[in-house]
């Protein structure tokens, strides 16, 4: 049976995947919805398909079978930001407002809005060249929080970052999280930061998802706590 769309923002029901319907089924049986106001991690082998989840989440895959239903509005993040080389931090971050409406003065507000948010005023007319890779991660997150989301899909959004500006980096994003209406769904490498940030922690292996693991205590965690440290353990021993 199908879930309640009054009570998900994003659900996948039974869900098979093949990049081309000749070629062997590489995603089977997916299946999971998503809470309005929930953080959910993916994590699993590298090159098993978890990226593909986030695509067929904003339809740009199809499934094979099964149905992918997202009532969201949706943004997302890529790893080092994905930024277009020649516009600036302002040119970039406008670019968020492709399929939103609204004035040349409201979307000019919200951009300034979120440059300030997330520390980035002075970078505004600086090109992406010139600036570090925790700086470029986060005008990825200001373009993808102009338009106000629901939903954000978070597409291993540390992997190009060292060990201290994905700490700082993780702090911001859980700031955000806690001040807007908004769910995360985030694919990543690291199990650490999995348990650090999310609700839940979805581990996808053979093409499918093999566990379903709550997270019940309380955020901030550290590294350090002992219930964060069993988990981490838990959860690295039910991936190949």
């Amino acid at each position: 049976m199908a879930a309640d769309p009054s009570k998900f923002v994003l659900s996948f029901d039974h869900v098979f995947f093949a990049y081309e319907p000749h070629l062997p089924v590489v995603m089977h049986e997916v299946s999971f919805t998503l809470a309005p106001r929930s953080f959910t991690a993916i994590v699993g082998p590298s090159g098993g398909g978890k990226s593909t989840l986030l695509r067929l989440s904003v339809g740009l895959e199809k499934p094979l079978k099964g149905t992918v239903t997202n009532t969201a509005r949706t943004r997302m993040i890529f790893q080092n930001g994905a930024l277009l080389p020649w516009r600036t931090v302002q040119q970039n971050v406008h670019l968020g407002f492709s399929d939103t409406p609204g004035t040349k003065h409201e979307h000019a507000k919200r951009v300034h809005e979120e440059l300030t948010n997330l520390g980035l005023t002075d970078f505004a007319h600086v090109y992406p060249r010139d600036l570090s890779g925790g700086q470029r991660q986060r005008v990825g997150i200001a373009r993808a929080l102009v338009s106000d989301p629901e939903l954000l899909l978070l597409d291993e959004p540390f992997s190009a970052l060292d060990v201290e500006t994905t700490e700082h980096l993780s702090r911001e994003l859980l700031q955000i999280f806690a001040d807007r209406n908004i769910t995360m769904l985030m694919v990543s490498h690291s199990i650490e930061d999995a348990v650090l940030l999310a609700d839940e922690i979805l581990v996808f292996s053979g093409g499918t998802i093999s566990h379903k693991v709550p997270i019940s205590f309380s955020r901030p965690r550290s590294r350090e706590d002992i219930p964060t440290e069993k988990l981490i353990k838990e959860v690295k021993r039910l991936i190949p």
